[in-house]
């Protein structure tokens, strides 16, 4: 199941962001406080963010990071997945594909962007479906 972020979350996704910038996901790590940031920014509904939650049977699993924006190019709504993680013991379950299914079901999206680390091999090949 995949929900909008909500106060209860805030530790959790705190520490889920933390363990992000510190895997090889990530070419370097940034401040506690920018997580912060956009987990207010969030919850506050700042246009430019959305923070998901993907949960497995109830339980959190991880989070993606949604950058909105429009672009001419991609013809209207374009959305940038900021970050994905999911948790180590509930990856290769589905969740990966299970959020871009839910991005591409949403009609006002024209576009969704992806950046991914060269390294990144497992990205890759989710981002190819």
């Amino acid at each position: 199941m995949i929900r909008e972020i909500n106060e209860s979350d805030k530790n959790e996704y705190i520490e889920m962001a933390e363990n992000f910038y510190c895997s090889d996901a990530v070419s370097h790590k940034i401040p506690k406080e920018n997580f912060e940031s956009a987990f207010e920014s969030a919850i506050n509904n700042n246009p430019f963010i959305k923070l998901y939650i993907l949960e497995n049977e109830g339980i959190i699993a991880g989070y993606a990071t949604i950058a909105v924006t429009f672009t001419t190019e991609g013809g209207g709504k374009t959305v940038w997945l900021d970050e994905l993680y999911i948790k180590p013991e509930y990856r290769g379950k589905g969740l990966g594909r299970e959020l871009i299914g839910f991005l591409k079901s949403d009609g006002s999206i024209k576009r969704i962007r992806l950046e991914i680390t060269p390294e990144n091999e497992k990205a890759k090949k989710l981002y190819r479906v």
